[in-house]
């Protein structure tokens, strides 16, 4: 007998007109925009296969995903797409990420797992040998980033992510939330590597940044609210709290402490010191630049689908806790950030362009306007990874998209 090989996608979508059409049979659902309000191609074709119990005729419509096309059930398709949401939304036991809603999302994901790395793959024996010469404000700067570096998720409240990720409801949202595992395990292999590779003590890093942790931990204790995917989504103040979470964690604590250390070892880099460890140092934050994009359109989409979040208050609540931010990491320049010369950046012009960085956190946030030029271009490369990745919007969309396979389903 002959057997019919199914792909994952078979799979899924057979799996998922199942259940859409169980919850169908129990309730009425309201009528749904057509497919081509979201960008997709839609098309009626006949019925090839014959259902005695039914006998009607099933419209269907065409989704293009890169090179792939797929023909879904449109009344099915309507229904799962109106369902969407970024919080309470339909919650499937199924991965069905057709049809997207979230473009924008999925993207990403692909941006994101196209910029794979590992830390084993960047040399660092020309550091090793370089590092007992360096002065001792060099070495104090990579020794208080790989203390941050060993208690991030602590000082930054990161395990948020993972009741941000549990709260979300839409499929290709929590594809590209899956990301951050992945990512995790790659700053501890940095980890590994560099204390290795340098002969670094841990401990010493760990207690040398003790001071500095201790203040930003208290800063994020403050601020961030704890939140878990038993909260009722429907009441305000919980989805408040949810919007304060992400734009928090994303915008003023990953998207702007220590940026000012980071830019003494990246400088360093730039002129021939450790420029194994600056390698690395720039991928890491490369990763996390993509993080706080996700979160920041996660924000947009999140207050647009729900428009009683944003009022006045709350934007003049966000904005303060911006400024909070600054303050935070201002203080840190002036009082513990290391004097180093040889990174061609002073204390003077890293507390203005972290000023800067803020205003465009707060901007692309819709909370104030645009700021003007930036005083250091070459470290907005570093740190805002997504404007570099728009710059190249035709490129990196075809290549990114295009080497589809059913695993991201």
């Amino acid at each position: 007998m002959a057997l019919t090989r199914f792909s994952k996608i078979d799979i899924v979508v057979s799996m998922s007109e199942r259940v859409a059409e169980a919850a169908k049979a129990s309730q009425n659902h309201p009528a749904t925009p057509s497919l081509e309000r979201w960008g997709f191609e839609a098309r009626s074709l006949p019925q090839t296969t014959s259902y005695p119990a039914q006998h009607h005729t099933m419209s269907t419509t065409t989704v293009t995903l890169g090179d792939r096309t797929f023909e879904i059930d449109e009344a099915k398709a309507q229904e799962a797409y109106a369902a969407k949401k970024v919080i309470n939304g339909r919650d499937t036991m199924f991965f069905n990420i057709l049809p997207l809603k979230y473009q924008w999302a999925y993207e990403l994901y692909k941006e994101m797992k196209n910029n794979h790395w590992e830390p084993e793959d960047v040399a660092l024996r020309a550091d090793a040998d370089l590092w007992d010469a360096l002065p001792e404000e060099a070495q104090q700067v990579l020794q208080m980033l790989m203390g941050y570096q060993a208690s991030s998720g602590e000082i930054t409240g990161a395990e948020e992510i993972y009741a941000i990720r549990d709260i979300v409801t839409a499929p290709e949202l929590k594809l590209v939330f899956g990301r951050y595992v992945h990512e995790q395990n790659t700053q501890q292999d940095v980890l590994v590597h560099i204390f290795s590779s340098l002969g670094l003590n841990p401990s010493q890093c760990t207690q040398g940044f003790a001071e500095v942790a201790a203040k930003l931990s208290a800063f994020t204790a403050e601020h961030l609210v704890e939140l878990d995917r038993h909260l009722d989504m429907t009441d305000l103040a919980n989805k408040r709290a949810f919007a304060k979470n992400t734009f928090f964690f994303s915008q003023c604590m990953e998207g702007l402490q220590l940026y000012s250390l980071y830019a003494q070892l990246i400088g360093l880099g730039h002129r021939g010191l450790l420029t194994g460890v600056s390698e690395i140092f720039t991928k890491l934050l490369r990763d996390a630049g993509f993080r706080c994009e996700l979160f920041r359109k996660l924000f947009i989409e999140l207050c647009q689908e729900n428009p009683d979040i944003r009022d006045a208050a709350f934007d003049a609540e966000l904005e303060a806790l911006m400024q909070s931010a600054v303050a935070v990491e201002q203080e840190f320049i002036a009082n513990a950030l290391p004097e180093l010369e040889q990174s061609g950046y002073t204390a003077e012009s890293l507390t203005t362009y972290i000023d800067h960085v803020a205003a465009k956190r707060l901007a692309s946030c819709g909370l104030g306007p645009e700021p003007a030029g930036s005083s250091l271009p070459q470290l907005d490369e570093v740190f805002f990874p997504s404007e570099v990745h728009a710059m190249h919007a035709s490129a990196t969309t075809s290549s990114s998209i295009s080497d589809f396979d059913d695993d991201d389903l």
